[in-house]
């Protein structure tokens, strides 16, 4: 390769070792009643620094350190490191400069705002009143990260006592969330999705039907999303503004800022075609956002009734197929909203799993689909579905299906931390790959830094594999923990094992590496055995199903040494001396 092309791999791979190192993660699980560690709260007041607050009219600390050195702005910086060898030595200065003004401002002293304040405009050319504005609302946050007041909370809500209303959500989008130890409450449903949840999701759009087109040379006609009531609550309707972007409509407010009807956005302003979007929905995101789900299935039938060419409107395009093979009437071929029965909630996929109660992988797909199969919107005359039965609809609309997709909303949980990523997002893609016959590219989008990103489901396994489960950062903090942290370590393998049952996603490396760390590794081993038996034997167990369903191809002498340590630990466990 030329000299160009080196620099830009070397560039390529540097900017994954970034990423690896200044991704957030717990270091622990939450002792309850007991705030952040001190150096655990530089780096996630030095994350909290680098988004721009415009609901407060506070800039991004990291923007005002650029501009005081003469860069460009920090987010123009993040996307032009990836390919110039200068601009990511900027983006470190910039990203250094931050996190130490962070650390002087948390250090015990006099006035220590000024002190950084003054620190900043002496190394950065950073006005002191501007970063006096930013650096006394980290300062706040910081005092309400160290008060916390979940056992206090605890014991006045056994009293029956008044607790104080917060808002739930990820601290990194609202720091409102804090103090803990109040009674959250969530979003109100009729402003979904609101004006700044709009504003975030038009890129990570783009961003997506960018990724798509990168890999296949064009955009995807259809695509399988998953909503979640949690993740629609923390981030203000930012996936079911995606869903609207996606179909090429916005939302009608009224006024009282209800958000009452859809109106699509013209084809020349949108700038690309229409997207057939099949919504599959959480038990949670059904009972709280009944208006959204309506108000979802009315913009997908409004876009399909829009008289446009097939090829610029892929839902229309369906529908006309659909109806056109006597199959369903309009309102049928249009439904695109399912979620379970009224009353259930779930997949069972997860259950299935980790409870190795599958023989064929089309099992899976097929219990998704029997569980989400109920239709949700209006029919012709206006009366609510209120979940009809519709599995012959599910059918035909993931048939079409050439991408599945889903939001990643907390630093704190990840597609390996619950089973629920798997459950849902695993559940849609088995079975578009069953309906369509071949399996859907998969998507994650990831908005927890200020870049956002979107990711293949393996680059996300990657990532998360090298920052949590083999990280001994992530799993000695857990290991603090005793018996719980072995179990979360192994709740960490087996939800990646969900992956591989789901979309064949796991690399053979991941399970190489988690059988080095905690299985051939004799102190190590001897760790998990002594803390949590149960969950060191399901460990080895989950490797050795890997292996033997086909998801991974060990090296003989490995599978060698698991099956004896399994066999080890289970004599163990029914008391049967070595």
């Amino acid at each position: 390769m030329t000299s160009e092309e080196r620099d830009r791999r070397v560039l390529a791979l540097y900017e994954r070792v970034l990423e690896i190192e200044q991704r957030l993660i717990p270091t622990g699980l939450h002792t309850f009643g007991k705030p952040a560690a001190a150096a655990e709260t530089v780096h996630l007041l030095s994350m909290v620094a680098s988004f721009p607050r415009p609901e407060l009219g506070l800039p991004a600390l990291t923007d005002l350190v650029a501009s005081g050195l003469g860069l460009p702005p920090y987010d123009r910086l993040m996307e032009e490191s990836q390919s110039s060898g200068e601009r990511m030595r900027e983006r470190e200065s910039v990203e250094s400069l931050t996190r130490e003004t962070v650390r002087r401002l948390l250090s015990p002293g006099d006035q220590p705002e000024r002190a950084a304040a003054l620190w900043l405009r002496q190394r950065a050319g950073v006005a002191a009143d501007s970063a006096l504005e930013i650096l006394s609302f980290l300062s706040r946050l910081n005092l309400r990260l160290q008060s916390n007041r979940e056992l206090e909370g605890l014991v006045a809500a056994l009293r029956g006592n008044y607790l104080p209303p917060g808002p739930g959500g990820d601290l990194l989008q609202n720091p409102a969330i804090l103090p803990t130890g109040r009674n959250t409450h969530a979003v109100n449903p009729y402003a979904i999705p609101s004006a700044l949840a709009l504003r975030r999701a038009e890129p990570l759009t783009r961003a997506l039907l960018e990724r798509h087109q990168q890999e296949t040379g064009r955009v995807p006609e259809s695509i399988a999303m998953v909503l979640w009531g949690i993740d629609n609550i923390k981030k203000e309707g930012e996936a079911v503004a995606q869903v609207l972007w996606l179909l090429g409509v916005r939302p009608v407010r009224d006024g009282l800022n209800r958000v009452t009807e859809v109106e699509a956005i013209p084809l020349e302003q949108l700038g690309r075609p229409r997207i057939d979007v099949v919504m599959t929905v959480s038990g949670i995101f059904r009972d709280l956002f009944a208006s959204t789900m309506e108000l979802l299935d009315r913009a997908v039938k409004r876009v399909a009734a829009l008289e446009e060419p097939p090829e610029r409107n892929f839902v229309r395009k369906h529908v006309q197929q659909q109806m056109a093979r006597g199959q369903s009437t309009f309102q049928e071929a249009a439904t695109r909203v399912f979620s379970n029965a009224a009353g259930n909630y779930g997949t069972n996929v997860n259950f299935m799993v980790l409870q190795s109660q599958w023989e064929d992988a089309r099992e899976l797909g097929d219990l998704f689909v029997k569980r989400k199969c109920f239709a949700y919107g209006r029919d012709a005359r206006g009366r609510p579905l209120e979940g009809m039965e519709a599995q012959a609809l599910l059918d035909s609309a993931l048939s079409r299906v050439e991408a599945s997709y889903q939001n990643i909303d907390s630093t704190e949980v990840g597609i390996s931390d619950v089973d629920h990523y798997f459950e849902y997002l695993g559940g849609v893609t088995k079975a578009v790959e069953e309906r369509s016959g071949k399996r859907p590219r998969v998507y994650l989008s990831d908005s927890l830094t200020p870049h956002s990103r979107v990711r293949t489901l393996q680059e996300t396994l990657q990532l998360e594999s090298r920052t949590k489960v083999l990280n001994p950062k992530w799993y000695e903090g857990m290991l603090k923990h005793g018996f719980s942290g072995v179990a979360e370590i192994e709740h960490q393998l087996s939800n990646t094992f969900g992956w591989s049952a789901t979309a064949d996603a796991v690399e053979d490396w991941i399970y190489d590496e988690v059988a080095e760390t905690f299985v051939l590794d004799s102190q190590m081993l001897e760790r998990l055995q002594s803390l949590n038996p149960h969950s060191a034997q399901t460990l080895v167990g989950r490797l050795l199903e890997a292996a033997g369903r086909g998801f991974w191809s060990a090296r003989p002498e490995v599978l060698r040494r698991l099956r004896e340590v399994f066999a080890g630990l289970e004599d163990a466990l029914e008391g049967v001396a070595p």
